[in-house]
Parts: C-alpha cells; sequence; structure tokens
C-alpha cells in the first residue's frame, strides 16, 4: 500500500477495518485451537474423530454469531474501537468473520496428525494466493475495497479448504456431551488468550484515543515482532503442548534443546535488525514511516521472554485457571504503563509498556512452574547461551538508540 503511494489517511482505513476484524475472532478462534492442541491428545481415535468435527462446529457457531452482531451493529463497535463511525465495507468484513476464525484448525489437525509436509504444502499455497490477491488489488484496482474483498474471498477458500480436511479426517457426528467437555475446557484458554494477545488491540484502541488518524498505520507497522519469530515459537509452542501432555520430562528436554537451536537463529537475526531497521522502514515504506522502526526495535526486545516457553508446562498440566490470573496481572500492567506512559512518552510509551508487562508475565510463569509444579526453569531454559544473547541484544537496542534520530 505504501509502495503503490498510498496516503496515510488511506491505509488507515484498511488498517482501521481489520484491526477491528481482527479483535473481534483472534482470542476465541485461537484459544479452540489450543485447546483442541492440549484436549485431543487425551481422548482415543474414535473420539478423536469426533473432536475435530465438534471442534469445527464450535468456531462457525461462534464465527456467525460474532458476524452476526457486527453485522447489525458495526457502527457503534467500529466508534468505540476505532473512534470512526463512518468506516465503509462492513459487509465484506461481514463475511470475512464468518470464514476466517475457524481455518486456524487447518494447521492444527495436520499438526495433531503428524502430518508436517501437508502444513508446508497448505501455507506455502495460501499465502502465495493471498500476496497475489492483494497485489492485484493494490497495484490494478487500486482501492481500498478491491483490497478487502480479496482479502474476504482468500478467507472464503481457506474456509473451503478447511471442510476439505475435516471431510477427510473428522467423524461428522454431533456429540453433545464431548462438545461440551471441550467448551468448558477451552474457555479459560480462549479467557487467557485474551487478556495475553489482547493488548495489542488495546495498544491500538489506546491510539486512537490519544493520537491522530495517521498516526495509526505508523504504529501498526512498527509495533510487531518479527513475524518469523512469532512463527517458530508459536509452531514450537504448538508442537510441544500434546507431548508434554502425554510424556512431560522428555519433552522439556527436547523442549530446552529446540529453544536453544532457535536462539542461535533469532538472536542474531533481531541484533542485526536492530542495527539496520531505519534503512529498512525507509526503503520497504517511506521515510514517513521512520518512527515505525523505532517501536519496531523495541518490539524486538520481545524475543528475551518469547524465547523461553514456560506455558507449555502449564498447558501440559492444564493449569489453565493460573494461565488466566498470571494473564490478567500481565494485562492490569500493560494498560496502566501505557495509557501513563503515552501521555508522557507518545507511541514509544506504549511499546516499553508492552515489554515491561511481558517480562512480568513470563516470570509469574516460571516462578509457577518452580514453586507449584515442581518443574525447574534449567529443565526447559538453556541458561548459558541464553544469558549471553540477552546482554547482546540489549546492547544491541542501546547502540540502535545512539545511531539514529528517529525525528
Amino acid at each position: 500500500m505504501v509502495k503503490a503511494g498510498w496516503p496515510k489517511e488511506k491505509v488507515a482505513i484498511y488498517e482501521l477495518l481489520f484491526f477491528a476484524a481482527h479483535l473481534l475472532s483472534f482470542a476465541w478462534s485461537t484459544g479452540v485451537n489450543n485447546a483442541l492442541l492440549a484436549y485431543y491428545p487425551t481422548l482415543n481415535e474414535g473420539r478423536k474423530k469426533i473432536l475435530l468435527f465438534n471442534a469445527g462446529l464450535l468456531l462457525m457457531i461462534l464465527s456467525i454469531l460474532v458476524a452476526f452482531v457486527f453485522w447489525i451493529f458495526h457502527e457503534s463497535i467500529l466508534h468505540l474501537l476505532t473512534d470512526h463511525q463512518e468506516l465503509p465495507y462492513t459487509d465484506w468484513i461481514t463475511l470475512y468473520l464468518i470464514c476466517s476464525p475457524a481455518t486456524v484448525l487447518i494447521q492444527a489437525i495436520y499438526l495433531l496428525r503428524s502430518e508436517s509436509n501437508k502444513i508446508t504444502h497448505y501455507t506455502h499455497a495460501i499465502f502465495i494466493l493471498q500476496l497475489g490477491l492483494i497485489i492485484t488489488a493494490i497495484f490494478i484496482f487500486g482501492t481500498v475495497e478491491a483490497l478487502v474483498v480479496c482479502i474476504a474471498i482468500w478467507s472464503l477458500i481457506k474456509l473451503i479448504w478447511l471442510l476439505m480436511i475435516l471431510i477427510r479426517y473428522s467423524q461428522f457426528k454431533f456429540d453433545s456431551t464431548l462438545f461440551r467437555a471441550f467448551g468448558w475446557f477451552a474457555i479459560p484458554i480462549i479467557l487467557q488468550f485474551v487478556l495475553s494477545n489482547g493488548m495489542e488491540y488495546v495498544d491500538g484502541i489506546i491510539v486512537n484515543q490519544y493520537f491522530s488518524a495517521s498516526d495509526f498505520p505508523v504504529f501498526r507497522y512498527g509495533s510487531r515482532e518479527l513475524p518469523i519469530t512469532v512463527i517458530l515459537i508459536v509452531s514450537l509452542s504448538s508442537a510441544m503442548i500434546p507431548l508434554a501432555v502425554k510424556r512431560l520430562d522428555s519433552t522439556l528436554q527436547e523442549l530446552k534443546s529446540r529453544t536453544k537451536k532457535l536462539m542461535h537463529v533469532l538472536f542474531p537475526l533481531s541484533i542485526a535488525l536492530m542495527l539496520t531497521s531505519p534503512f529498512i522502514y525507509t526503503y520497504v515504506y517511506s521515510s514517513d514511516y521512520l518512527a515505525s522502526a523505532q517501536l519496531f526495535n523495541i518490539y524486538l526486545l520481545i524475543l528475551i521472554t518469547r524465547i523461553l516457553l514456560p506455558q507449555v508446562v502449564m498447558y501440559a498440566r492444564q493449569r489453565n485457571g493460573a494461565l488466566f490470573v498470571m494473564t490478567f496481572i500481565e494485562l492490569i500492567i500493560n494498560v496502566s504503563l501505557s495509557i501513563w506512559w503515552a501521555q508522557s512518552y507518545g507511541l514509544v510509551g506504549i511499546a516499553y509498556a508492552t515489554v515491561v508487562a511481558n517480562i512480568c508475565h513470563t516470570l509469574m510463569m516460571i516462578v509457577y512452574n518452580k514453586v507449584s509444579l515442581k518443574v525447574f526453569p534449567t529443565r526447559y531454559i538453556p541458561f548459558r547461551i541464553y544469558s549471553i544473547y540477552v546482554i547482546l541484544i540489549i546492547g544491541a537496542y542501546l547502540a540502535s538508540t545512539q545511531m539514529y534520530s528517529y525525528g
């Protein structure tokens, strides 16, 4: 969008629309997905197939309900979330809300069936398609409406893919007992995701309240972790949870080994990006988004805690209630600091608040594992190499603050 010469105000319309859509769907869809990863290994083979269908049914019911509420009350919802009452193209966002949330199950089903090659095929195919649709919408049609339509169509194609694998791998049988049991099991996990990952959206609301509309895309393009970091760490966590449910001790050894390997990739890459991000943002976007580079460097510091994965232990022991409480505390810390520091330090203050809150949350999980579950952090954290990388990345961040002026 930026390379096509779209002004910030035009980019903001797209970002605000999908900000609202993701806010309304991300937590419960991801929560049900993670609940499936933890619940599936506890069942026998016959019940596993029935669970896949019932999990998909649960997500579709929630998707339709959320989409219906959005369609009826979209003006009030958009005004509440974004302070913009007249954002267009809400019919297409409604279709996106119906189709997109349930598709998180595609990778989960392949993962649970140990078909990692099909995850690779799926992700390559679906994201190449997405890229093609986005390029077509931006460079051929050149309108926000065309872009929103293309994303909605893309979500419909993913839903069709999900239906195809459910037909192949699940048993289309509604089991009310299993449906209720899985639903109750998923609730605390959903709530935990609302609190832990919802801060990204709370930050967006704070930006809308304290800053101008043109600042919103600047914040959105900077307030993100390195995508490959999120993908690799979330994938590792998702892969380890069902294994840890069955064999915690051996899984923790494997988790420690794989975490160490990830550190050798993600820390050097993040350090390199910290030292070059102003050039990258100026080239990839434009000089108008230089302030995004400063935010991006701060968010790269989240790797310090993101890489540790104490939540795998808590999911394996099904301590979902404790996770919820800790995440609620993290949210309180984050919101309080974000509002305070936004007024004192601007967009940078919101970014620092997120890093501090994330550190607090991870420390709480590590302490809980040690005290309540008797699982010491040395069992899943390679402390020696981790300590070296933490010193290096903090040093790189301090160096970047001295090297560049972000205006």
